[in-house]
């Protein structure tokens, strides 16, 4: 019995040993970069078209509710601010310049100079600095709907005759807007927080 207590327990050493013997080790470095991602998606038509063909339309103005929806999706802290391409109407009648209005900056008084906000401009989200409070915080669309999901209104209210109201630069003669196709593009930017 002594015997077989003895071989056993070489062969439990020898099968130990072998099995140490047997092991080995590779390492594999993994790492990961990190890209920011700053994502703006309009959802909607582009194109918003107003046609003011009654005196309540020009009295009153038209409003197009929920007619940009735009979707921010960044791993970084952003800011998101809109202002117009130019400063003027484009019209096939004449320009007229919109740069005094309050609701939409033109290009000039945006504060936007190579694509950077100032303090000064229009944001829908955040502002410029980096302190707390003044930017949001990385996320989807689908996931922060109240934070990274917006829907943008328009009004326009020539009035009669159409003057557009808001603005303190006069326009060329007669002083009033003609009737005629205007149109103007408004640029919505999404940044890294500034």
């Amino acid at each position: 019995m002594k015997k077989k207590l003895l071989v056993l327990l070489a062969f439990t050493a020898f099968a130990f040993q072998t099995k140490a013997q047997l092991s080995d080790e590779e390492y594999a470095y993994v790492t990961m970069d990190l890209q920011g991602i700053l994502n703006l998606t309009m959802t909607t038509d582009p194109n918003v078209n107003f046609t003011f063909k009654s005196i309540p339309d020009y009295q009153n103005g038209i409003v197009k509710f929920n007619a940009t929806k735009l979707d921010v999706d960044a791993t970084v802290a952003w800011d998101l601010f809109a202002f117009a391409s130019t400063d003027n109407w484009n019209t096939t009648a004449a320009t007229d310049n919109f740069n005094t209005l309050v609701s939409l900056k033109g290009l000039t008084n945006s504060g936007v100079v190579g694509g950077i906000p100032a303090a000064t401009t229009q944001f829908l989200a955040g502002m410029v600095g980096t302190a707390a409070g003044e930017s949001y915080a990385p996320g989807a669309a689908g996931s922060n709907p109240a934070t990274n999901q917006f829907r943008v209104h328009y009004r326009l209210k020539p009035g009669i005759p159409a003057t557009f109201p808001n603005s303190t630069v006069a326009l060329a003669a007669p002083g009033f807007a003609q009737s005629g196709y205007y149109y103007l593009e408004v640029v919505y930017s999404l940044v890294e927080d500034l």
